[in-house]
């Protein structure tokens, strides 16, 4: 592995961040098929190792349904959630037996982002449990800094989708970052100023103007009126949509299953439902006084290591923000639900940790835009049901 030295632009946490190694209370390799790339898969399927893990290899690698040069392959996890390559003891057999370098890129750089874009970036993901631990003992928000750093970098993956940006790529997420931590805006106040915010810039960057671009970075972040109302019939409706969510992610979710069904448990169906979700949200607010505080991280951190909303797939600017609407539903749901029943600091962290690991390891984003469209969900006035939950 020959290491690369560049300067990097990262979250200013990146430098702070250390694994926990053992002391997880959820491995990173536990519920979720670790995928990997072509290169990767030649590598491991020509290792010189021993029997014992060539078989532990050849069971648990499996070609992806859809493979791609960056995806091709993946570690399926055993009936238990666990890696097939974890040792009884917890560690990792193919570094056990041949090192750090016998890794796939994935596992030797985890929870680590690491791209090269318009310039080199490297992030985080809000899957590991450390990452948002570190986060979560931050009351400043997350700002973004340039450093030199020597990394193995791994294969630049080629994308599928290319976005127009007239050169402003970086400048743009940003700034859509910027508005997801406008302070003296509310959560559903954040979300419509960004909405808007994509709707002109995507006017701008089809007309090719970038004078207006760069004018509309440079303004302050404006409030913007909400889509819709929060009428107790309109809560009512965002609560029992949220619920479906919730109960197709868990049918498809090992990482969200025991936190989804104890929340579709408690709160229930129909009105009652509705009276619970303010009980236990009221609740939940109390018990963590600075969850905004933690959310707007999280948004942040997974806005920047996605690349929203330049994510490598044939999605536009209104449909990036349903998915990212969808995050924030998702997180915001099983918390209420889960603090309803089981309050304490950790636990906040875990089952974030666990929703990150759907969100971020698989298609779900992805998913969740078709699933919006399906349930008449993919209009501002619908979104802000979910918004003001």
């Amino acid at each position: 592995m020959k290491k690369e030295k560049h300067v990097f632009l990262m979250p200013d946490y990146v430098p702070a961040f250390s694994c926990k190694m053992g002391a997880c209370r959820e491995a990173c390799c536990e519920d979720w098929p670790i995928s990997f790339s072509l290169d990767d898969y030649f590598h491991l399927s020509t290792l010189d190792c021993s029997p014992e893990l060539r078989d532990r290899i050849d069971r648990g690698v499996r070609i992806c349904l859809e493979p791609r040069p960056d995806r091709y392959a993946e570690i399926a996890p055993r009936y238990d959630g666990d890696c097939s390559l974890r040792l009884p003891d917890g560690r990792c057999a193919l570094q056990a037996e041949l090192g750090e370098e016998a890794l796939t890129d994935v596992c030797r750089l985890y929870p680590r982002g690491v791209r090269k874009g318009e310039e080199y970036e490297i992030s985080c993901a809000n899957s590991c449990e450390a990452v948002l631990e570190l986060m979560f003992g931050k009351k400043e928000p997350i700002t973004f800094i340039r450093r030199e750093m020597e990394i193995a970098m791994p294969p630049e993956a080629e994308r599928r989708v290319d976005f127009e940006t007239l050169g402003h790529g970086v400048d743009l997420r940003l700034w859509f970052i910027r508005i997801m931590q406008a302070r003296a805006l509310s959560f559903p106040e954040r979300f419509c100023a960004l909405a808007d915010a994509l709707y002109k810039a995507d006017r701008a960057l089809e007309a090719k103007d970038e004078k207006a671009l760069v004018e509309m970075m440079a303004e302050p972040v404006k409030k913007v009126p909400l889509a819709g109302s929060a009428s107790p019939e309109k809560l009512l409706e965002g609560v029992e949509n949220a619920e479906k969510l919730l109960e197709i992610v868990d049918k498809r979710s090992a990482s969200v299953r025991d936190y989804g069904e104890e929340a579709l448990r408690y709160f229930g169906h129909g009105e009652a439902a509705f009276g619970r979700y303010l009980d236990a949200r009221e609740r939940f607010e109390k018990l963590v006084p600075e969850w905004e505080i933690s959310f707007e991280h999280m948004l942040v951190n997974h806005m920047f290591l996605s690349q929203f909303p330049f994510q490598d797939r044939p999605e536009n600017f209104n449909e990036e923000y349903m998915a990212l609407t969808v995050v924030y539903t998702l997180m915001r749901f099983l918390s209420i639900g889960w603090f309803a029943q089981h309050p304490g600091e950790t636990g906040f962290a875990d089952i974030s940790a666990a929703a990150f690991r759907l969100i971020e390891h698989t298609d779900f984003e992805h998913y969740a835009i078709h699933l919006l469209k399906e349930m008449q969900m993919n209009t501002p006035e619908k979104l802000s049901e979910w918004l003001m939950l």
